[in-house]
């Protein structure tokens, strides 16, 4: 349960602080780089379009609709308040690291210079990357 209580608030509060991503973020990526930058770039165009369905079904990796399910509410009613909530939605990929099945991706959340960085972890499901934690410092 301890899981549960730190992956709802970090993807609520990514997402209260930031939905989306410069729309020229994925273009400084190639091959699976891209790939997991265009899922960052995914959650801003659903974030912008506050439409929670698609970030729950082709964003979230299985285990983070989970904790969420498993925290007392389900992903896209928890995910459909924090869009709602949200006023700025810039997000920029400045770095996408992959180990293997994992990967990193460096976010800027916000806009301006002082703007925090977070790293959005993804791990590899077929041929798609899968949020499984948006915001870590």
């Amino acid at each position: 349960m301890r899981r549960v209580s730190r992956a709802v608030p970090l993807v609520l509060a990514v997402l209260a602080v930031g939905c989306g991503a410069d729309p020229s973020s994925s273009a400084d990526f190639e091959g699976e780089e891209k790939a997991v930058a265009d899922q960052v770039e995914k959650i801003q165009s659903a974030g912008e379009a506050r439409d929670a369905k698609e970030l729950c079904d082709d964003v979230l990796a299985t285990q983070l609709r989970e904790a969420i399910a498993e925290a007392g509410s389900s992903c896209e009613v928890e995910l459909d308040k924090a869009i709602r909530d949200a006023d700025d939605f810039t997000l920029e990929v400045e770095d996408v690291a992959i180990t293997g099945d994992t990967a990193v991706a460096t976010v800027k959340a916000g806009s301006g210079d002082d703007a925090p960085t977070r790293d959005f972890e993804f791990e590899r499901d077929g041929q798609t990357w899968r949020a499984t934690s948006l915001g870590t410092e």
